[in-house]
């Protein structure tokens, strides 16, 4: 069956008339009969009573609910990759939870006004965990702190941040190693990037076992370190989201380990869903972040 059969018999159905079919769809009436014909030829069942109206058989009616869905699947399908197309469906997205706290919220609040029919899935994780999930098809695209995201994956650098550590009490200088050596850490599990850097801080330090306690929530890491449980490493844009609901201090990190770049991982640009276009046409691209987009591999 021909899509364009589809679309004129449902044309013939919805007007009552050959005719009037061939107007709507820009044809002539022989060119409507013709598809009709075939359509019937290749069912082997009678589709329509050619009376005044016309109408739709019993047979008719059961194929006008495929044509419909077929039809507008089809025209789904041509929107989402047309360059100048509303996009429909799905966007998985993907984002550590730093990210999703403080720069998200009012990207995709824009987005949503802008493209309403687009329905927007986000789901929070580790770096590791977020970039596995794009390496299996899982996720378009993904807000995550990490160079090395594999071969098949592509790199824009999206936002600049400043680590901190932060602490329930004043900090005005890095604490020395005999009380890091007594003070936990805490941090999301495996695979975070900020946990990656509170290792390597914990090291330069000479800080043999990092006693770190691993949350599953941002909530959970800045409320216990509020209350005195230990420290940690976060975004500073992070922390001034809290300091309204807690009382936090922060000292930054040294530059060798303070300046992060949160990037987004996505597949090779040509393989973008109409979807994921206009979102990464949203994002923001740091001054300092050299070409927009760096294909890796």
């Amino acid at each position: 069956m021909l899509i364009r059969s589809l679309e004129i018999f449902r044309a013939v159905v919805e007007t009552g008339s050959f005719s009037a079919a061939a107007e709507r769809l820009h044809t002539v009436q022989s060119n409507v009969t013709a598809h009709i014909k075939k359509l019937e030829g290749e069912l082997g069942a009678h589709l329509l009573d050619r009376r005044n109206p016309v109408v739709a058989t019993p047979a008719g009616r059961q194929l006008l609910a495929y044509a419909s869905r077929i039809v507008e699947l089809h025209d789904d399908a041509l929107a989402r990759f047309r360059p100048d197309g509303e996009p429909l469906g799905e966007l998985r997205l993907g984002s550590m939870e730093t990210t999703a706290a403080v720069h998200l919220p009012g990207l995709l609040t824009a987005l949503s006004r802008r493209w309403p029919q687009l329905a927007v899935h986000l789901r929070t994780g580790t770096s590791g965990e977020l970039i596995e999930a794009m390496r299996a098809g899982q996720l378009d695209a993904a807000f995550v702190a990490a160079e090395d995201v594999g071969e098949e994956l592509a790199l824009r650098p999206v936002f600049r941040e400043r680590l901190v550590l932060v602490s329930a009490r004043p900090l005005p200088a890095m604490p020395e190693r005999a009380e890091l050596l007594r003070t936990p850490f805490l941090a999301f599990r495996q695979g975070c990037g900020y946990r990656r850097t509170i290792e390597l801080l914990l090291a330069e330090r000479r800080v043999p076992a990092p006693r770190i306690h691993e949350f599953g929530s941002l909530d959970a890491i800045v409320g216990c370190v509020s209350a005195g449980m230990g420290l940690a490493v976060l975004p500073a844009s992070t922390v001034a989201q809290y300091r309204q609901r807690f009382d936090l201090h922060t000292l930054p990190l040294p530059d060798a380990l303070g300046q992060v770049t949160t990037v987004v991982a996505t597949p090779p640009p040509a393989s973008w869903s109409r979807a994921l276009e206009v979102f990464m046409d949203s994002l923001p691209v740091p001054e300092d972040a050299g070409p927009a987009m760096k294909e890796v591999g």
